[in-house]
């Protein structure tokens, strides 16, 4: 009896409370390596003759407009979206001296448009930026650091509602009229 009544605590903790995923990207010398919890990850880059992978392209090939406007539109309207914390360090270099603060300007001033993108898609709890310019090098490096905020109740709804409407979209049986009351053209 007192195992089942830890196990069920125990199930109602992973189900119930978020467990943060830790995604680290890091682009340097011309090299991507991905992190999750610190441990890297080992891209194998599809094959031409991967019969799934070819599948998958066909299908993705078949998205008209309306329908990436429509996936859009569900994972912007979903009542139960992941928290996330980011922190970006971005150092790059240019031998043009000027070209470096444009740069440094335009690169601040597109911190904002990417709060925005972002908060289609998930709720943004703390988003951090520091760029470091070089004057001297040209070089270019990236790091970024995600925590993502999901519970087991977030995925499985994520996963219902996304392929529901890949199913609507793969019979044709669903457009944007349907879900914002317009014309999806107009």
């Amino acid at each position: 009896m007192f195992k089942g009544i830890i196990l069920f605590v125990l199930m109602l903790i992973i189900i119930l409370f978020p467990i943060p995923l830790k995604i680290t990207l890091k682009y340097s010398n011309k090299v991507l390596e991905i992190y999750i919890y610190n441990k890297k990850l080992k891209v194998k880059p599809p094959s031409k003759n991967d019969l799934e992978c070819n599948k998958k392209m066909k299908f993705i090939k078949s998205f008209t407009l309306s329908d990436i406007r429509l996936i859009f539109y569900k994972i912007k309207n979903l009542k139960l979206k992941p928290k996330l914390n980011l922190s970006t360090k971005l150092e790059y270099g240019l031998s043009d001296a000027a070209l470096v603060a444009i740069l440094y300007g335009l690169i601040h001033s597109s911190y904002s448009f990417l709060y925005l993108l972002l908060m289609n898609f998930v709720k943004v709890k703390k988003i951090n930026l520091k760029v470091i310019p070089h004057f001297e090098e040209n070089d270019f490096n990236m790091e970024i650091l995600s925590i993502i905020y999901m519970n087991l109740v977030k995925i499985i709804y994520m996963a219902f509602v996304m392929s529901i409407c890949l199913i609507n979209i793969k019979n044709r049986k669903t457009n944007m009229k349907k879900y914002k009351g317009g014309n999806v053209h107009g």
